[in-house]
């Protein structure tokens, strides 16, 4: 499997709802998983993805301020 994994979200929902099951399961297999994603459109997404992220066991994650169009 992987070491290091990096994923990239557009928004707070993408990454865990796009890629949760493969996010889960590279954690599961012992790969060090580090979470990005590039904006918040609502801050209730923000609360809500710390917790999902927390749930799939990811340990290091960044929720970047970009503006959303």
């Amino acid at each position: 499997m992987f070491n290091n994994v990096l994923v990239l979200s557009p928004h707070t929902d993408d990454g865990e709802l796009g890629a949760g099951g493969t996010i889960a399961k590279l954690v599961e297999n012992g790969s060090k998983v580090t979470y990005f994603a590039f904006s918040a459109p609502r801050e209730i997404l923000k609360k809500e993805c710390k917790k999902c992220l927390k749930v799939l066991g990811v340990k290091e994650f960044e929720i970047f301020d970009f503006k959303v169009r």
